[in-house]
């Protein structure tokens, strides 16, 4: 496969920081694929742009086998909220004029954040004679976290606009993949995506730089570590980090001058902590900044506790820290200040760590005291947790998921043709409400005198990813009930208007709104109720990757007649079989089913029995 990725941040050599797709991108080069990354020329630890890069719209290199595409960022990114907005902007040009010129890509993956990374993937992946399967990877909730972090406020223009990018971002792709399970969820929960359209592969290890090693190494000797009982910190010094937290530690341990707290890394609060932990007098925590990614497998080995902290925020309830990864690899012990989705793998499946209250220096203080009084106990952890990222989470496991899901085959309604369709269906549900005018009016006058008012029956169903939607058919039915207020039966509540209404399919008409709407496809399956989603099987469940239909294959091969397996094996085929011609011979052979009056009902039934599941098997 040709595999492009949109990523900003991905690392230069010997840059600092994540390097997940560093070691994807290489490992799937590896496996025989090329890969090109398209990423930006800012140093986000230190805001600035290596000089090779300056007054260069775009710059090719190599990293190893990867080609990597270096799109111009202006340096505006750390000088203030507007220059990172500016940055990310710059970035989106440069990276669509790069998107312009790779045509052969199989698979597009843009990942976020910067939630603007897809728009550049989206140019790439559409923008084509032959669209490419279209990955998007959510490695934090943007806008949410800068909300709850106090960088966006809630209601604010470009926080509804972010929104809204999100949205077409989730709506856009072909295939989701989160970090963590707990993003899975609040993406179904916001209706963002259905659960088949979202995978799981999460942050993890390379056990190849990562592994136990001795502690007493060089490092130790170089940082002025000594013998001391070490809780080192590695990672960004932002305000969802919340570093402060660990001198608040610090100054509640000043009777235990043996332990030290050793935070390595960089970012927009690392000064003040600096400063607040030297106005205290503390001798017991120190700032090493930024290290070189080569060099943090030794300075994991050398330290006696992995910490891993975070803002006390509800977002990051959802999220895993990288870091957590490599302090597991290198059988290293966890300090967990992060409530949530890090918690439950780390100290709960993992076994590997311990949890104190995020942003309660008394907490982190106590779980320290607690470490460094039982080595036992850090042998212990540091054991579990290397056992579980060998069996879960090596980068060669998640390099392999990632590249299953690639290779996941997608709807065929993408690109042009997708918008032709979509235009198509406004087009001809605006055209057909005005031609049928007169036949509505009729109807309705007949439901009005038959059943009584109101003449249209409107009921939520699940349309695209099972997003609901208001359906709107004719009535065909009384309401009638049995002395405890229960409803008949759908075939004794039908009436004989209703009978003709449905065996012409006129009780169908009024769903023409919901095409012109965009709800609803002249051709798709049929949307049925909300209720039988959660007993699909995965298969099934694929009849949401399509706009649902007022007619469809199923229905013009056996309609009602069919069981419930049959004719959802019908509409997972045309997902994945769909094309303009087919939709043509579809609506031509519903003509003639409609005529023929075949197919209208299942024997003993109105229209057909509840589905119940795979497992449940109606006779007929």
């Amino acid at each position: 496969m040709n595999i492009l990725v949109f990523h900003q941040y991905y690392l230069m050599p010997g840059q600092a920081g994540g390097s997940r797709f560093n070691e994807l991108a290489r490992l799937w080069s590896d496996a025989g694929h090329e890969v090109t990354v398209i990423a930006g020329t800012v140093d986000y630890g230190t805001g600035t742009s290596p000089e090779g890069y300056r007054g260069r719209w775009i710059t090719e290199e190599r990293d190893g086998p990867v080609r990597v595409l270096r799109c111009h960022v202006p340096t505006t990114y750390a000088k203030s909220y507007a220059g990172r907005m500016w940055a990310f902007f710059g970035f989106t040009l440069s990276a669509g004029t790069a998107a312009l010129r790779e045509r052969h890509s199989d698979v597009v993956i843009a990942t976020s954040p910067p939630l603007i990374t897809p728009i550049p993937a989206w140019i790439a992946a559409r923008l084509r004679a032959r669209p490419a399967k279209l990955i998007f990877e959510v490695r934090d909730l943007w806008p949410e976290s800068a909300i709850t972090t106090g960088v966006l406020k809630e209601g604010a223009g470009l926080t509804r606009l972010l929104y809204r990018l999100e949205r077409w971002a989730c709506e856009s792709a072909d295939a989701i993949n989160v970090l963590t399970p707990a993003f899975r969820d609040d993406l179904i929960r916001r209706g963002l995506a259905p659960a088949s359209k979202i995978s799981l592969v999460p942050n993890g290890a390379d056990v190849a730089l990562f592994r136990p090693g001795p502690r007493d190494n060089a490092v130790r000797t170089e940082l002025g570590w000594g013998d001391r009982f070490v809780v080192m910190y590695a990672g960004a010094h932002g305000r969802a980090n919340a570093v402060g937290q660990l001198v608040d530690a610090a100054a509640l341990l000043r009777d235990r001058p043996e332990i030290l707290i050793a935070c390595v890394g960089d970012g927009p609060e690392r000064k003040a902590a600096q400063t607040r932990a030297r106005e205290l007098g503390l001798t017991n925590i120190v700032f090493h900044g930024s290290q070189p990614k080569a060099r943090m497998p030794a300075i994991v080995q050398a330290c006696d506790v992995g910490a891993a902290v975070l803002q006390n925020n509800p977002t990051f309830r959802t999220v895993y820290p990288n870091k957590v990864f490599d302090y597991m690899a290198c059988a290293r012990p966890t300090l967990l200040a992060i409530d949530g989705a890090a918690r439950a793998l780390v100290c709960d499946q993992a076994q590997a760590g311990i949890f104190a209250q995020p942003e309660n220096g008394k907490a982190i203080a106590e779980a320290i005291r607690k470490l460094a009084a039982d080595p036992a106990l850090c042998q212990s952890l540091g054991q579990s947790g290397h056992a579980y990222v060998h069996a879960n989470c090596t980068r060669e496991v998640l390099a392999q998921k990632y590249l299953d899901e690639m290779a996941r085959p997608t709807t065929p309604q993408r690109g042009w043709r997708r918008l032709a369709k979509r235009a198509f269906d406004r087009a001809a549900g605006v055209a057909g409400l005005a031609l049928a005018a007169p036949v509505l009016g009729a109807t309705a006058l007949a439901v009005r005198l038959d059943v009584g008012s109101p003449v249209l029956f409107v009921q939520e169903r699940p349309g695209l990813h099972a997003r609901p939607f208001k359906l709107v058919k004719f009535r065909t039915m009384r309401s009638a009930a049995d002395a405890q207020g229960r409803p008949l039966p759908d075939s004794e509540r039908l009436t004989r208007v209703g009978k003709l209404l449905r065996s012409l399919s006129l009780d169908e008409l009024p769903q023409l709104w919901n095409v012109a709407k965009g709800e609803l496809s002249l051709v798709g399956p049929r949307p049925l109720l909300m209720q039988y989603l959660a007993r699909y099987t995965p298969e099934q469940a694929r009849r949401h990757d399509v706009l649902p239909g007022i007619t469809g294959w199923a229905q013009v091969n056996g309609r009602n007649a069919l069981g419930w397996d049959e004719k959802f094996a019908l509409d997972a085929w045309y997902a994945q079989n769909w094309s303009l011609r087919l939709d043509a011979q579809i609506l031509a052979k519903t003509a003639v089913q409609v005529l023929a009056r075949r197919g209208v009902s299942q024997s003993g039934h109105a229209t057909m029995p509840e589905f119940m599941g795979p497992a449940a098997k109606v006779a007929r």
